[in-house]
């Protein structure tokens, strides 16, 4: 069998087990179409058996003996091609034929779209994320330092227990003071009456001190007391915070190698 026959017989093998649709010529060496396997998806019907081919690659392949390669535009058959024409020789170097493949580019159109597409959209995402992650370490930062000042008013009302404490001790002191200056005044008599009077306001101002640092510790206290929880939600949400940016770190980087893939994808299609 020569070698023009054995790629006639072989070209309905090649097209049915192509994985993408495909229109095969076959013509010998003026260009006559000797065998036509029809693709199915796209419609080719302007080649005629016995028929010369008009120009094109086919001529080209015939004229030069080497492989053409092409693309077919769209409005010649409806649909884009990816053409390739290889010559075929016989055994002893004859120059025989062509053997002419059109193969559709819609999948690798499909493909092409699709990988753009999700490129873009990954784009975004990794722009949405990046931003979303820096408001994250930004938070963090707000809330570490929210945290600090929480902290430094913890710090100012533990110090003013010192300060009620002192004044808690001058109440006192002068409650007592107060109590002996009566004393002495009933026992001076008549003549002690005035500073009576002065010893009994003494001891008034002692006690109203002395309810005035009881309800000053209450406030402060409930001050601690809100201060501190304030503190410790601020520490979980510094924490959830940077468990959030390292989070969005994370997925960035799964969809910068998403990108990456994207691109080797969109390579691959255009060699297909």
């Amino acid at each position: 069998m020569k070698n023009l026959e054995a790629v006639i017989t072989a070209a309905k093998f090649y097209r049915d087990t192509s994985v993408l649709d495909c229109d095969i010529v076959v013509c010998d060496s003026e260009g006559r179409f000797l065998h036509h396997e029809h693709p199915i998806t796209f419609s080719t019907a302007n080649i005629k058996i016995g028929n010369i081919a008009s120009g094109g690659p086919i001529k080209e392949c015939i004229s030069t003996k080497k492989v053409v390669k092409g693309m077919i535009p769209e409005h010649v058959y409806g649909i884009k091609l990816s053409s390739i024409i290889y010559p075929i020789f016989e055994d002893n170097g004859e120059f025989a034929g062509i053997l002419g493949i059109a193969t559709s580019y819609k999948t690798q159109a499909i493909l092409q779209q699709a990988t753009q597409s999700i490129a873009t959209t990954s784009q975004e995402i990794n722009m949405a994320l990046a931003e979303l992650s820096n408001s994250a370490n930004q938070l963090s930062d707000c809330l570490l330092n929210v945290r600090q000042g929480g902290e430094n008013v913890l710090s100012w009302v533990n110090k003013t227990n010192d300060i009620l404490k002192f004044i808690s001790e001058v109440a006192d002191n002068s409650n007592l003071l107060g109590l002996n200056a009566a004393i002495e005044a009933a026992r001076a008599g008549e003549q002690g009456r005035g500073f009576s009077v002065v010893a009994k306001e003494i001891r008034q101002m002692a006690v109203n001190s002395a309810q005035s640092v009881n309800e000053i510790k209450t406030i402060l206290q409930n001050i601690h007391n809100e201060a501190k929880s304030v503190v410790d939600t601020m520490m979980n949400t510094a924490e959830l915070g940077e468990r959030q940016a390292a989070s969005t770190e994370e997925i960035f980087a799964s969809m910068q190698q998403l990108t990456a893939s994207l691109n080797e994808i969109d390579q691959i299609s255009k060699t297909l």
